[in-house]
Formats: C-alpha cells, structure tokens, sequence
C-alpha cells in the first residue's frame, strides 16, 4: 500500500507538481521485539487541508490538466506495479493496448474477492453477464473503428474525502491516491453517486469543459445494483459518458 501510493504520487507529482503532495519516501520500520506485524511508512509534504470536497471549477481543470498531459511510458494502459484501492489490492500491474482488456482484468479480479466472502448464486450470473456482455459493450467501441484512446494518468480513487483545496495556496489538489494509466473518465466515475458531494453536475460540467466525451457518445443506460453490492456504470445522460464503469463495490455485512 505505501509503495503503491509512493509511486502513484512520484507519477503525479512529475506531471502536475502542485496537484499533490511531494512524495519523499517509503520504507520498512526496524520491528521492535514484541511487535510481531511488519510495519510500513509514507512520508510525504504536508498540505493544510480546507474545504472539502475541492471547488468545482479548480478541480475539474486541474485533473483534466493532468489527464490531458500525461504520457503513458509504454504507450499502453496499466501501470509498472500493483497499486492500492483502500486494502483492495489493483490488478493493474500489466501493460495493455486495450483498456477493455485492462478493465475486465482489473474487475474481474475484485470480482474474484467478493465471492468468497458473498456466496450468492445470483452474484455469480450478474457478474459473469457484466463481464462477458456489458463491460465490452461499453468499453471496446472506443478503440474500435480507428478511433484512438490515449491512455492517462489517473488518481484511481476521486472521491470527495480524497480532494480539498489547500489551506496556503487556495489551490485544489489531491491525494490518497492509487495511480494507473487508463481512461480519463475512470476518474469521474465516483462522481454518479448520489452519496458524493462531486455527483453535484458542476464537477462533471466544468470537466467536460476541459476534456470532452470520449466517442462514440450514443446512450446507454445500465442499471446499478444496491444493497451491499454496487456495481455502477456512468451514464452519458448523467456523466458525459457511458463508458466511465465505477468499479465493483463490496461490503461484508
């Protein structure tokens, strides 16, 4: 987790300095004797938390800045280690010229942790149809039919708890951050929850401003799925775009 965070922030940091905290350092403290658990540490510059979550039109420009900015090292999508989602370790530790690809390995293997714990027959068929039938649906039409998808940087989890404007600069910016090269609206994902403050339509509006939809733009409406299991896909009619799928959200209740 720390060394996935370190080097998602170095990532950022070299594109978009003032958009997160400098990185320093991770390491590995010496164990005392009656500590038994490893333990790690991140040191990282300090930023004076404000509002929260950051203003809208600071935001959206700064993220679609460093979306629109970066450069994939390969030219592919994924990342040269797993990063962290919370504890959720990120199955995106490959390189792919489809995000398609990329996406449905990185989902499926979320997908893959949830079921132990789950144990529902029904989430089994919603899964398997969501991989096999929806996430190509959305996803492969924007690499298809010459169409070109650049592969960008991404914060991996915007939410509201994880922006907020800095107290000295008056600045947005980010942080808590679990990088990876994929499509720009991954981002904006969170950001169709109605729980979100950033589902308010200034965020996606001022974004969109700054980065349009990716093509092709047709409607596609795709249910969600509540209790404890949330498997959410944007809609363009919401977000701008059809194909920004949030990732599959679990909770052991």
């Amino acid at each position: 987790m720390c060394e996935g965070e370190f080097e998602s922030l170095k990532a950022i940091h070299a594109v978009s300095p003032d958009f997160v905290p400098e990185p320093y350092a991770w390491g590995k403290y010496e164990k005392p004797e009656k500590i038994n658990e490893d333990t790690y540490f991140l040191l990282a510059e300090f930023r004076d938390v404000g509002q929260q979550p950051a203003d809208p039109v600071k935001l959206a420009t700064r993220l679609a800045d460093m979306h629109q900015r970066s450069v994939s090292p390969t030219g592919k999508f994924g990342f040269h280690m797993a990063t962290c989602h919370a504890k959720i370790t990120q199955a995106v530790d490959s390189w792919e010229e489809s995000w398609c690809a990329l996406y449905s390995k990185h989902l499926g293997h979320v997908i893959d942790l949830a079921k132990p714990i789950l144990k529902w027959p029904e989430f089994d068929v919603v899964t398997k149809l969501t991989l096999d039938k929806v996430v190509p649906r959305l996803l492969l039409p924007l690499q298809s039919e010459g169409r070109v998808l650049k592969p960008s940087l991404i914060h991996g989890d915007c939410w509201d708890g994880n922006t907020a404007m800095d107290m000295s600069t008056g600045e947005a910016f980010v942080f808590d951050v679990c990088s990876f090269y994929g499509h720009n609206e991954y981002d904006t994902g969170n950001w169709r929850a109605p729980r979100h403050r950033l589902s308010n339509l200034a965020y996606i509006k001022n974004y969109k401003k700054c980065f349009p939809v990716s093509e092709p733009g047709e409607r596609i409406q795709i249910p969600s799925f509540g209790g404890s299991i949330n498997i959410g896909v944007s809609a363009r009619g919401r977000l701008g775009r059809t194909q920004s799928l949030v990732l599959l959200d679990f909770q052991h209740r």
